[in-house]
């Protein structure tokens, strides 16, 4: 590649970055999912302020009775928090792992959820990513939204395609599926897994009376108490008891690290974080990066090739991809450019899943100079295109890059 090829291809990546980073707001639909990256590197997503109907009629006396409840805006993790992750914060601590941990820790298991942690493990791993756990209402908020459904999903009954649930034994780990693998799922903010595959702790005491004496705003649950709530069912449950008011309770404290006791098979979390102010442009802002859009549904199984964000052929076949056909997307032939040379974006470009990646380049930015590449490159060129742009993002040197959307 000659010096204008070079100079010219390094300024068609910093218009490629400056456009995969793009988000207009203003012409998105109100209900779109915003999200942000926590310290540990797991997608969080936001949930906004409003009222919701806590509890049922129809359900334990202990969800009685139903109440409203406004709450501040909060971001909540999209997913569980899995083995891989936990195992960096045990790596970062220096802390004693779970029971059975040397069969959790496995590299088939790293996108499972994590399981036999207690209350105390849950709330030192959300304190160690600069999280919380989610109160027991802004549990419940993020699974049924505002519209007083029975599940997640709405009020069909479960099924395997919405949630894990009915498995009869643990089976070393495999009775849990990794996060995000059931889109029918989701909760009406695009929150994956809060029915089934495990129990998830929240911060509250346990107290089967409070609905009837809870305050109407960003209620906490009781001052103390001797057991703390669990939500959302797990993988060994019958189909009836995945309800979304359906509380569960558990000592917050093994006897020892040794003991399983409060410890099991089927409990994990995942970790919320308060929401900052919000300007007047309606924008929710907590001092992280700006929240990409949404992923459309036709993309979010996109995921790159095994192995090839390292591979070298891979990434120099994508260089000749895109200093050959990428750039005639920003430039006519023969017109001067200036050196693009040094461009480095790792901050922006760590945070984009398989599947965002896949959709800015194969459909390009609306309102910037980048067009659909998918009209003149195969799929496997985009791939191609996207491990070249990763490695340079990132000094030039090849990465491995994390993907939080399985």
């Amino acid at each position: 590649m000659g010096v204008w090829q070079k100079g010219q291809a390094g300024l068609c990546f910093l218009g490629l970055l400056m456009a995969l980073t793009f988000v207009s707001w203003v012409s998105s639909p109100a209900q779109a999912q915003q999200e942000i990256t926590g310290k540990d590197g797991a997608p969080m997503v936001l949930v906004p302020a409003g009222e919701f109907t806590m509890g049922n009629n129809e359900g334990s006396d202990d969800e009685k009775p139903p109440h409203r409840i406004s709450l501040d805006a909060y971001y909540l993790d999209k997913y569980e928090v899995t083995v891989g992750q936990y195992a960096k914060f045990l790596k970062a601590r220096g802390v004693n792992s779970p029971p059975m941990w040397t069969t959790m820790d496995q590299p088939l298991h790293q996108k499972r959820p994590v399981v036999n942690v207690d209350w105390a493990d849950a709330t030192s791993y959300c304190e160690w990513a600069d999280k919380r756990l989610p109160t027991e209402a802004e549990w419940e908020k993020a699974a049924r939204g505002t519209d007083g459904r029975i599940y997640p999903w709405g009020n069909d009954p479960p099924n395997t395609l919405r949630a894990n649930y009915g498995q009869e034994k643990w089976n070393n780990h495999t009775a849990l599926l990794p996060v995000g693998q059931l889109k029918d799922g989701r909760s009406p903010y695009g929150i994956y897994d809060l029915a089934g595959n495990v129990w998830e702790w929240v911060s509250d005491w346990y107290d089967p009376d409070y609905y009837a004496a809870s305050p109407p705003q960003n209620p906490k649950g009781p001052e103390n108490g001797k057991y703390r709530v669990l939500r959302g069912g797990s993988w060994d449950l019958a189909p009836e008891q995945l309800r979304s008011t359906r509380r569960d309770f558990n000592l917050p404290l093994s006897p020892s690290y040794e003991s399983p006791s409060y410890r099991n098979f089927n409990s994990g979390f995942r970790c919320a974080k308060n929401s900052g102010p919000t300007p007047s442009g309606g924008m929710a802002y907590s001092g992280e990066p700006t929240p990409l859009p949404p992923v459309p549904d036709d993309y979010a199984d996109k995921h790159m090739p095994a192995g090839w964000w390292m591979d070298p052929k891979v990434i120099e076949e994508g260089r000749q991809v895109y200093s050959m056909e990428g750039c005639r997307s920003c430039h006519k032939d023969g017109q001067p450019v200036k050196s693009g040379g040094g461009l480095r974006d790792q901050k922006s470009t760590h945070r984009f899943s398989d599947s965002y990646w896949f959709w800015r380049v194969a459909e390009g930015v609306p309102k910037t100079t980048m067009k659909a590449w998918k009209s003149y490159l195969s799929e496997e060129q985009i791939w191609q295109v996207i491990a070249f742009i990763h490695q340079f993002s990132h000094g030039g040197k090849p990465s491995e890059h994390t993907d939080y959307k399985p």
